[in-house]
């Protein structure tokens, strides 16, 4: 018997010994932070594959791709400050017009600044999901 087998013998009786295609990209995604972990607790185990709960939840969700298995995630680059200054300004100068009816960050908010980013900016041009975390920074005055 193999572990799935013996893992489906220990399981209620909705469990399938097959798990769905979902289940096997969470898996592997979480599978990648424990490698992760086991490097950065200095546990002299596990690989650096640049993985952190974000690159998890995002390849959990199939919004990343996953890496082959000792595969590192791509580094994250910070473009030049030319490439953030002009959302961070955006979030600073929105703060003054929508802070005092969105003290908050929230849904709301985001879709007003979305609605904003987009009429302001070609398809060229810097894209919202590039710009939200720069425009979030600058709106809730972290900058």
């Amino acid at each position: 018997m193999n572990h799935t087998e013996t893992r489906a013998a220990e399981q209620p009786a909705w469990w399938t010994a097959q798990p769905s295609s979902g289940w096997e990209r969470i898996r592997e995604a979480v599978r990648r932070d424990w490698e992760q972990t086991k490097h950065d607790a200095s546990w002299k185990l596990g690989h650096e594959l640049n993985q952190n709960v974000g690159s998890t939840v995002k390849q959990a969700l199939n919004r990343q791709d996953i890496p082959p298995f000792d595969g590192p995630n791509p580094a994250l680059v910070i473009g030049d400050w030319d490439d953030i200054e002009e959302p961070i300004s955006f979030g600073y100068a929105a703060s003054d017009v929508y802070g005092s009816q969105h003290p908050e960050w929230d849904a709301e908010l985001m879709g007003l600044l979305r609605r904003d980013w987009n009429a302001a900016h070609s398809p060229a041009d810097q894209g919202w999901g590039d710009a939200k975390r720069w425009i979030r920074l600058g709106y809730e005055g972290v900058v």
